[in-house]
């Protein structure tokens, strides 16, 4: 069972100027992401079709760099995780097929991090659709998910750049939702002061360097 929320996006295409994009998102049930402190990056979900595309590699390393950027969480890199597996269990998971370096990252990243984030990009259409999920390190469970797609998120670099960006500070903004008033008080102070220790390089406003406001980010039915 999960918690959903959603809003209507479809009338608000009528508007756009302020429709630009839309996401969906659900929180699991028994999953309390006010836990994640640390978050490592998994292999992504892709296969590049477009010029202007990164490669999977460059997404990996984009997705993570997206993180470190907007998030008030600690990122870990694919690679970090990779080299503590090799030193604390002799494997080298770089150099396993994908299906087996999948199963020996799922069960060491609980080690390193409460949570790991799987990006999935849909892009055998004219507008990519990205699907972000976060799992439990520890069991694989799924915690949380968020997709998003919009008229002007193109199949580039930059665009996916962005919206990984868009989707930490979501999560940053979602994370504290199950706690109480008190206890979500205190966590959201926690985190101003993240961004506050940051400076410069947390830039708060939704949409980050894609230009585009929050109200501009809206919830998909």
């Amino acid at each position: 069972m999960k918690t959903f929320f959603a809003a209507v996006a479809t009338v608000l295409l009528l508007i756009p100027s302020v429709a630009l994009a839309a996401f969906e998102e659900s929180v699991e049930d028994d999953a309390d992401l006010s836990k994640v402190k640390k978050m490592a990056i998994a292999i992504p979900e892709f296969y590049k079709v477009s010029e202007r595309e990164p490669t999977l590699e460059e997404l990996t390393k984009d997705l993570c760099e997206a993180g470190k950027m907007a998030s008030t969480l600690e990122i870990i890199s694919y690679e970090d995780v990779v080299s503590a597996i090799r030193r604390d269990t002799g494997i080298d998971i770089n150099s396993l097929e994908p299906a087996e370096a999948e199963k020996y990252f799922q069960k060491n990243v609980g080690h390193y991090a409460e949570a790991y984030l799987v990006l999935t990009v849909a892009n055998n259409s004219g507008k990519p659709w990205l699907f972000y999920y976060v799992y439990n390190a520890e069991n694989a469970k799924l915690m949380y998910a968020y997709s998003v797609q919009s008229r002007t998120l193109g199949h580039s670099a930059k665009d996916y750049f962005n919206t990984s960006k868009d989707f930490f500070k979501h999560f940053d903004e979602v994370a504290p939702k199950k706690l109480s008033k008190e206890e979500r008080k205190l966590f959201e102070a926690k985190q101003k002061e993240v961004r506050k220790e940051r400076g410069d390089r947390y830039n708060y406003q939704i949409g980050g360097g894609s230009g585009r406001h929050k109200e501009e980010l809206v919830r998909k039915k």
